[in-house]
């Protein structure tokens, strides 16, 4: 069976790929970090998808097993600048990983912040720091879990704002029937692989 995995995490794919394909043998996983390869991957026929559910509801996906972390479905973004947080109605210029691809992630971040500011797309959380430090940008968008990692490899005054707006947890979703193994399989992963992906607990 082959899962695609599409997440933005603070670990690189490769990593990420390796660690799910150890905790599930005998499945083929295939972990990417671009919207790009999704799509390709994802017409190119696989069994089930690992991925927010933002994204799932894009393509037309249902969650079969939803990630939960400390009893919640949903975590909070924050909205981060330098030396104070950023006022999300006023922001003019965002940082935003590239979930979606331009219009899609233009909309995600509208409904994150209730207005549109000028966007900067990138497919790496790694990439979000530079734009904060060579002034490109305002604020950054990120998953709030994600702060403590980006603040312990920077020099900056980072100042985070959580967002009201909740946003899923990563979820999975079958596209053939052969999916139902795999959700199977991802709902007994180890917790520290389950961790690695943002989550602890599976429903």
């Amino acid at each position: 069976m082959k899962l695609l995995v599409y997440l933005h995490l603070a670990v690189k794919q490769r990593a990420l790929q390796n660690d799910l394909q150890g905790a599930l043998p005998g499945h083929d996983v295939n972990a990417v970090g671009r919207i790009g390869d999704f799509e390709r991957l994802l017409a190119d026929g696989v069994d089930a998808v690992l991925a927010l559910p933002v994204v799932l509801g894009a393509y037309r996906l249902s969650p079969a097993l939803q990630g939960q972390r400390g009893g919640s479905s949903e975590e909070h973004y924050s909205l981060v600048g330098v030396g104070s947080p950023p006022e999300p109605a006023k922001v003019q210029s965002v940082g935003a990983l590239n979930l979606l691809g331009r219009d899609g992630t233009n909309n995600f971040v509208k409904s994150l912040l209730g207005v549109t500011p000028k966007i900067e797309r990138v497919s790496k959380v790694e990439d979000l720091l530079p734009l904060l430090q060579m002034q490109l940008v305002e604020g950054i968008l990120l998953p709030g879990r994600l702060f403590a990692e980006l603040r312990s490899a920077s020099k900056l005054a980072l100042a985070p704002r959580e967002l009201a707006k909740p946003v899923g947890l990563p979820a999975v979703a079958t596209v053939t029937p052969g999916g139902a193994q795999l959700v199977q399989a991802v709902g007994k992963l180890p917790a520290n692989v389950a961790k690695l992906v943002g989550v602890d607990s599976w429903r």
